[in-house]
């Protein structure tokens, strides 16, 4: 696994997995491995590596310091994107969450190094797009019930979109019910979740941690699996 910064001595181990990916049932050239440890004031810090350089020619390096709670407060990436063309093909950026706003610091392809800061609607969600992330932001949507929600996604992938967009949607996110699912000699309770407006499922386990998930792309089903799930009882 690739990583932005190495762990340090005072990290302590909580979690870790690899997401592989699935066309039809045959594995794609891409994988998203994370690692999540606990820090001595309480707070964690989150690596992951998406790895798609061999399937889509890209890959997004990335550390997240999560607050005792849970929450955001810092993502660090490094994004790469070989089939670019005349939009972001390299792309270091460090978001921080303060006081309601964001402040993101970034250096676009080769151009120097920039600020940009946003104001957030009171009690934003912020939806990252890496799978670690999606599990939390796919309860939170269903706990919604279908009422509006401020939702602030960051955009990696067009400098127009860069740093990111806030919508206030009303989440067609719903609680499908429990299931157990096998992970090899292993059966890991879940919570199912299903998009209403869109063939999508999603399996999560009490860590908040998607298993896996289901959807339909142009007449094909992709699906996620986790592999190599360590994690202690939850």
């Amino acid at each position: 696994m690739r990583r932005l910064h190495p762990v340090q001595a005072h990290e302590r181990f909580v979690a870790s997995g690899c997401y592989r990916f699935f066309k039809d049932g045959k594995p794609l050239a891409k994988t998203e491995a994370w690692t999540l440890h606990a820090l001595p004031d309480g707070e964690r810090m989150l690596r992951v590596d998406l790895n798609a350089i061999a399937e889509e020619d890209r890959s997004i390096l990335a550390e997240a310091l999560l607050e005792r709670d849970g929450a955001l407060a810092r993502f660090d990436l490094r994004y790469e994107n070989g089939r670019a063309g005349g939009s972001i093909q390299r792309l270091q950026a460090t978001y921080q969450l303060a006081s309601g706003r964001i402040q993101v610091g970034y250096r676009l392809n080769e151009a120097a190094r920039e600020y940009r800061e946003m104001a957030l609607p009171p009690a934003t969600l912020i939806d990252l797009p890496l799978l670690f992330f999606r599990g939390r932001a796919i309860e939170a949507m269903a706990r919604q019930g279908g009422q509006p929600l401020s939702l602030f996604v960051p955009m990696f992938e067009h400098w127009r979109l860069f740093p990111g967009i806030v919508q206030t949607i009303s989440p067609p996110v719903e609680f499908a019910g429990r299931e157990a699912l096998a992970l090899g000699r292993r059966r890991i309770q879940t919570r199912r979740y299903r998009y209403t407006n869109r063939a999508a499922a999603y399996w999560i386990d009490e860590r908040g941690v998607i298993i896996r998930r289901v959807s339909a792309y142009k007449q094909s089903e992709m699906s996620v699996q986790i592999s190599n799930y360590a994690a202690p009882p939850a």
